[in-house]
């Protein structure tokens, strides 16, 4: 997948929370709008993997680290 997949995703994740559809913990909206800060400065065709509780570049550097 690249980054204007997950991008998508979270901008949506996001907005559901904004309009209180969904209401996750504190930490889960914090954590979302982490990932779009840090998605939205990269090129949308770049490489994401997600492993383990990790979402890394094509280069192998962390994006973002998931809670456990």
């Amino acid at each position: 997948m690249n980054v204007k997949h997950y991008l998508e995703i979270y901008i949506t994740r996001k907005k559901l929370q904004d309009e209180g559809i969904t209401n996750p913990t504190k930490g889960v909206k914090i954590l979302t709008k982490s990932i779009i800060e840090k998605l939205s400065l990269m090129s949308l065709e770049e490489k994401i993997d997600i492993i383990d509780n990790l979402m890394v570049d094509s280069k192998g550097n962390t994006i973002i680290t998931f809670p456990k």
